[in-house]
């Protein structure tokens, strides 16, 4: 810019400081762990006009908080194109050869979080003899950034915790924040390179849904969120599904991104998730927010159960949902042996899902029923009534309910090794029956109306008779 200065017989310098104005879109400040604000100054000693070139080189460690300011100005920018609303002021904390706090978005001392100067990202800055920073990894302070996003625009019920990209029996909160937070950088720079390439800082060749975070000059992470490669996970198997996985669940924005834009993004985002659920914020509530905001006809819904299934998501019915009823309930026949199960989704947009299925059983036989291959937050409670629909006691004086297999123990607390895993070592559920009489009988399937945070209203399930 141009300005100018008067004055006679005083020094004249200028200063130029690691924050935005408000006119900006978003007032942002880099501040060290002391809390005063990043500045570089240049002496005036010349009279008249004068073109001062501050040129801050990467080899002074001060230069890290000008880029952190740029790929925030970037983030802000961003979001000012699909919000007509001011975002709150950020304060960020980094300090050059300091390890002390880490990398991460801080709202409150709470969960274990530690907020030493206030609410704001904390950054890594290494420390005297090297080790990991993160100044200059623009994904991981778009990451950040997004959580400050869930914290002052959205909603934010992350648990928080360790973490894994290849993870995919998680908290559903927890993959839908760092799922979040993997599908914000892409969205960024995908945003950057159509319409501010000159803000890029890599080349405008590169894949922008490229997540990619460097220790020195190695890249430790380095993902495409929008197409991840199954060489990441064990066996070469695709782990990159269901609603409890981060990097299934930014795959997924990705796609309604490029189908529908990023403006349908936000508006679920900013509209629906702070008040419009009583239900913590997960891929599930995105999800009912997107149906009821846009009421999408069978031609967009079908584009969404594409992507959505995709990951191996499926919020939608089942091929048996005709039979939830006793009175139409089909039959599934007990087998033996190592017997697949019968598929199933436990989904109803307008409440709670119920499967109904019927089955013969013969007085004195044992039968093992139980739910399997549980996924996407699915958490059963299986119960089996007889044919005037109340629960059977069989003729060991057991009740026939059940919503977690024997011996499962939560702990509630996700580092811990007893973390609720969404899969069949907790959430599943079986029964041992011994009926008492030969009958006609009935297996009701539910979402267990105990169901612990971390797993969800939805989910996926197989149900299996095995006679013993």
């Amino acid at each position: 810019g141009s300005y100018e200065l008067s004055g006679r017989g005083i020094n004249l310098y200028v200063r130029v400081m690691s924050m935005t104005a408000p006119a900006a879109g978003s007032e942002i400040e880099i501040r060290s762990y002391s809390g005063a604000v990043y500045a570089v100054r240049q002496d005036v000693d010349e009279d008249g006009d004068v073109t001062l070139d501050f040129n801050i080189s990467n080899q002074n460690r001060m230069a890290g908080a000008f880029n952190i300011l740029d790929v925030y100005t970037n983030a802000s920018l961003f979001v000012n194109e699909v919000s007509t609303s001011p975002l709150q002021p950020l304060k960020v904390y980094w300090q050059p050869a300091s390890i002390r706090y880490g990398t991460y978005f801080c709202q409150t001392n709470y969960k274990g979080g530690s907020c030493p100067r206030g609410k704001g990202i904390y950054l890594l800055g290494g420390s005297d003899s090297g080790g990991d920073t993160d100044e200059y990894d623009d994904d991981v302070l778009y990451h950040e950034y997004a959580h400050y996003l869930e914290a002052m625009v959205g909603a934010q019920d992350s648990p928080g915790g360790r973490h894994y990209l290849t993870d995919n029996d998680s908290d559903l909160r927890l993959a839908w924040s760092e799922g979040l937070g993997g599908f914000f950088p892409g969205a960024v720079k995908s945003w950057l390179k159509e319409f501010h390439p000159d803000r890029l800082s890599t080349h405008p060749s590169n894949n922008s849904t490229y997540f990619v975070d460097t220790v020195g000059s190695t890249a430790a992470i380095s993902i495409d969120m929008a197409n991840p490669s199954r060489v990441f996970c064990l066996w070469g198997e695709d782990c990159f599904v269901y609603s409890s996985s981060e990097v299934a669940v930014a795959k997924v924005l990705h796609g309604l991104r490029e189908t529908f834009g990023m403006q349908a993004i936000w508006n679920v985002f900013r509209g629906y998730m702070p008040s419009g659920t009583v239900h913590p914020s997960t891929l599930e509530s995105f999800w009912d927010g997107w149906i009821q905001q846009r009421s999408p006809d069978a031609q967009e819904l079908s584009l969404l159960h594409d992507i959505f299934e995709d990951r191996l998501i499926y919020y939608q019915s089942d091929d048996f949902e005709s039979d939830d009823d006793h009175e139409d309930s089909r039959k599934l026949a007990a087998c033996t042996g190592n017997c697949p199960g019968e598929r199933h989704y436990l989904y109803n947009h307008n409440g709670s899902d119920l499967d109904l299925i019927a089955f013969d059983a013969q007085s004195g036989r044992s039968y093992l029923i139980e739910t399997l291959d549980l996924s996407n937050g699915a958490d059963t409670q299986i119960r089996i009534l007889d044919a005037m629909q109340n629960v059977v006691i069989d003729q060991n004086g057991q009740t026939m309910v059940n919503n977690d297999r024997p011996g499962t123990v939560y702990c509630y607390q996700y580092d811990n090794p007893c973390r609720i895993h969404n899969d069949d070592s907790m959430l599943s559920s079986s029964l041992v029956f011994v009926p008492g009489e030969s009958a006609h009988y009935f297996i009701e399937v539910k979402t267990s109306p105990s169901k612990p945070a971390a797993a969800g209203r939805y989910g996926s399930y197989s149900l299996r008779i095995l006679e013993q």
